[in-house]
C-alpha cells in the first residue's frame, strides 16, 4: 500500500495486567515504516459492569500517514484493517482464557 518494498514491521507493545480488576491493557506502537505512517493503539479488555462473565474490549488507535498523497484514505483503510485484526487478538485471548481453565493454569501465570 505505501510503495515499500518492506516486508516485515515491527511493532513495539507494552501489556499492563491487574488481576484484581481482571482488566489487561496493551499499548503498541510501529518501530518501523515512523517515516511514512505512525500507529499508536490502545486495547482495553475489562469485565462488563453489569454482567462479569462477558468482556468487554475497548480499542483505540491513532494513525498518521505522512508524506503521501491520499493520505486521509490510507489512514481510513489502515483502520479498517486494525478493526480486522482485533478480532484475532481477541480469538487469542480467548483461546489463554480457554486453555488455562482446561489446565487449572491461573490466567497470571500465562503472562
Amino acid at each position: 500500500i505505501l510503495g515499500t518494498s518492506h516486508t516485515r514491521t515491527y511493532v513495539k507493545e507494552h501489556s499492563i495486567v491487574d488481576p484484581e480488576e481482571k482488566k489487561m491493557e496493551l499499548y503498541s506502537t510501529n518501530i518501523t515504516l515512523t517515516n511514512l505512517v505512525s500507529v499508536d493503539e490502545r486495547l482495553v479488555y475489562r469485565p462488563h459492569p453489569d454482567n462479569p462473565e462477558v468482556t468487554v474490549l475497548t480499542q483505540e488507535a491513532i494513525i498518521t500517514v505522512k508524506g503521501v498523497s491520499l493520505s486521509s484514505y490510507l489512514e481510513g483503510m489502515m483502520a479498517l484493517r486494525m478493526s480486522a485484526n482485533a478480532r484475532k487478538g481477541w480469538d487469542a485471548i480467548e483461546w489463554i482464557i480457554q486453555n488455562s481453565e482446561r489446565e487449572n493454569v491461573p490466567l497470571c501465570e500465562l503472562y
